[in-house]
C-alpha cells in the first residue's frame, strides 16, 4: 500500500516524497502527479540523484537531492534484489540495480549482447548500428537506422517483418499486398538502446555505464513472435483488396486502349 512505501523529506524545503522503488520513482506525497523517474533525474553516482521540482505553495522551481535508493530503502531494496539488508547497505545503487558480471563480460571481455530472431542468433552492436547475423558472413544484417520506420514509441519496440531466409527486413510492395506472406514472420525486438546500451553509449561518446541503471543490461535477448492477425496487416489487406478491383479494371482499359491504337504508318 502507498502509506507503506518510504519517504524522503527534503532538508531543505520540508517537501516529502514518496519513494517507490517498484517504479524507482519519487513521488510528490502532497501532489502525486507530480513523479520522478530515473530518466527525469539526474544520477550522482554514490551522493544520490537530484532533479528540478515545482513547488506549488511557493511559485519557485527547486533542485531537490535525495540520496542513492539504498539508503532510502534498504528493506525494499533488499526484497527486491533478494538480498539480506545487511548486504544491500555495503553496494551503491549502481552495483546492485546492473548486474556486475554482465558488465564485466560487455566492457572487459568485449562481449556482445545476442538476440535470437525467428531461428537465427543475431549480434546487437549499437556501436556500428548493426544487428549482424551470428557465425553468417552471406548477409550484412539489419542496420538499427533502417528500423526506425519500424519503431513503435510506446512499447518502445522495433516491430517489423522479418525475411528469415536472408536475415533481412521483409521487403513486399505492401500498398499490393492481398494475403499474409508465407516466406516472412513478424516480430518485435527492443529498442538499440535497450539492446546494447554500452554500444550505444560509445557511439555518442558518452560514459560506457551512462543510464545503465535506467535502461538495464543484459546479453541474452529473444524476439517475440507475432501472428500475422495482430500485426495490424488485417486493415492493409482489406484495403488493398477493395482497391485490387480498380487496379484490374484500370490495368484492362488500359491495355484496350493500347490495342486499339494499332500499327501506325
Amino acid at each position: 500500500m502507498e502509506k507503506e512505501l518510504p519517504i524522503y523529506t527534503d532538508p531543505d524545503y520540508g517537501i516529502e516524497f514518496i519513494v517507490d522503488i517498484q517504479k524507482f520513482e519519487f513521488r510528490e506525497r502532497a501532489n502525486p502527479d507530480n513523479r520522478y523517474t530515473l530518466e527525469d533525474i539526474s544520477d550522482l553516482g554514490e551522493e544520490g540523484y537530484f532533479f528540478d521540482h515545482f513547488d506549488k505553495s511557493t511559485g519557485m522551481t527547486i533542485c531537490i537531492k535525495p540520496p542513492q535508493f539504498v539508503t532510502l530503502a534498504p528493506q525494499q531494496m533488499a526484497e527486491k534484489y533478494n538480498k539480506a539488508v545487511e548486504e544491500i547497505l555495503l553496494l551503491t545503487d549502481f552495483e546492485l540495480m546492473v548486474d556486475q558480471e554482465v558488465l564485466t563480460r560487455r566492457i572487459k571481455y568485449g562481449e556482445l549482447p545476442t538476440i535470437k530472431i525467428g531461428d537465427h542468433i543475431f549480434y546487437a552492436d549499437a556501436r556500428i548500428d548493426l544487428l549482424r547475423p551470428k557465425d553468417d558472413f552471406s548477409s550484412v544484417g539489419i542496420r538499427f537506422d533502417d528500423l526506425e520506420d519500424w519503431y513503435v514509441e510506446d512499447k518502445n519496440v522495433y516491430a517489423f517483418p522479418y525475411d528469415p531466409k536472408n536475415y533481412k527486413i521483409g521487403d513486399r510492395e505492401w500498398d499490393k499486398i492481398l494475403d499474409y506472406p508465407t516466406d516472412l514472420i513478424f516480430v518485435e525486438i527492443p529498442h538499440v538502446r535497450t539492446l546494447d546500451p554500452v554500444g550505444w553509449n560509445r557511439r555518442h561518446g558518452w560514459r560506457e555505464i551512462e543510464d545503465l541503471k535506467e535502461t538495464g543490461l543484459k546479453l541474452d535477448f529473444k524476439a517475440e513472435l507475432v501472428p500475422w492477425n495482430k500485426s495490424g496487416i488485417d486493415k492493409l489487406i482489406w484495403e488493398n483488396r477493395i482497391k485490387q478491383p480498380i487496379r484490374e479494371a484500370v490495368k484492362e482499359r488500359d491495355k484496350r486502349k493500347e490495342n486499339k491504337k494499332g500499327r501506325k504508318l
